[in-house]
C-alpha cells in the first residue's frame, strides 16, 4: 500500500473542505494543515492542495475534490 500526504494551507479555500474524510476512505492517506506552503502567489489566487509534494488545483471547491480523489488513486496505484 502507498502512503499519500495531502497538505493544505489554512489561509487558502482549500482548508474550508472536509479533507480529512480522505484518510478514513483511502487507508494511507494522511492530511496536513499548515500555516504555510510556501506558495503564496499561487495559493492567493488558486484553491489548491499538495499531495505528495505536488500541486493539485481546480477554479472551484466540487472541482477541486474530485482531482484529489483522481490524483489520491493515482498516488496509491503506482504502489500496486
Amino acid at each position: 500500500m502507498g502512503i499519500v500526504i495531502l497538505e493544505v494551507c489554512e489561509s487558502n479555500p482549500a482548508a474550508s473542505l472536509d479533507l480529512e474524510k480522505w484518510e478514513s476512505e483511502y487507508p494511507g492517506t494522511s492530511v496536513i494543515r499548515s500555516s504555510c506552503l510556501s506558495e503564496c502567489e499561487f495559493c492567493a489566487a488558486h484553491a489548491y492542495v499538495m499531495i505528495n509534494g505536488e500541486i493539485v488545483s481546480s477554479h472551484d471547491l466540487d472541482s477541486l475534490s474530485a482531482a484529489i480523489r483522481e490524483k489520491i488513486e493515482q498516488e496509491l496505484n503506482a504502489w500496486q
